[in-house]
């Protein structure tokens, strides 16, 4: 397997720190010793970003009529973010330079983030009812906007922004759809017996 191309950084992320040749996001939670953890959220600015606009990803002032979302295909049905939305550019290059959202990853990690920072004294938020630890990673989708609403997901108690169906632009699916778990196969989808040719019988 080739190793995933390394995205180009853009120039309104060029102020931000790199880890791994990787653009840290502006929401990103932090040790005390200062180090980053990518895929754990400190909360404070999760908040502040979506109450004030800010792009999850530059921490700038998001554009007004022009927001991208990241969306599972979860969030896409229910047309809520748990997520602050991104400026285009900084959408795109979320998008192909996070493997969990590029789809390189089928799994979330095993061990809870937020566990481990709890132990070190760190704040995190993004995954509110521990449910994705080791689940099987969906299908991530960017969703551009006009505006959104923030508010209090009633379904996790967090912080959230809802989108209006007036206010979509369009979706576009990112990365390779997942593989189908056993639960997705249906007895529709299996094939018939009777059109399934049998072993050839030599003539008597």
């Amino acid at each position: 397997m080739t190793a995933p191309e390394i995205p180009a950084v853009p120039v309104r992320l060029a102020r931000r720190p790199v880890v791994g040749e990787l653009v840290v996001p502006w929401i990103t939670a932090r040790t005390p010793d200062g180090r980053f953890r990518f895929g754990a959220v400190d909360h404070h600015r999760h908040v502040r970003a979506l109450q004030e606009r800010l792009c999850q990803t530059c921490g700038d002032e998001l554009d007004t009529g022009r927001i991208v979302f990241a969306l599972r295909d979860s969030d896409l049905r229910l047309l809520v973010s748990p997520e602050p939305g991104m400026h285009p550019v900084c959408a795109a290059y979320s998008a192909s330079g996070c493997p969990m959202l590029a789809g390189r990853m089928s799994h979330h990690r095993t061990t809870p983030l937020a566990a481990q920072l709890t132990e070190v004294g760190a704040s995190f938020h993004g995954d509110p009812t521990g449910s994705r630890p080791a689940a099987p990673a969906e299908r991530w989708h960017l969703l551009w906007t006009t505006g959104y609403r923030a508010f209090v997901n009633p379904l996790t108690g967090q912080p959230a922004a809802m989108v209006l169906p007036e206010q979509i632009l369009r979706v576009r699916p990112i990365g390779p759809p997942p593989p189908l778990r056993p639960a997705d196969h249906t007895p529709d989808s299996e094939p018939d017996p009777a059109s399934t040719p049998g072993p050839e019988r030599s003539p008597s």
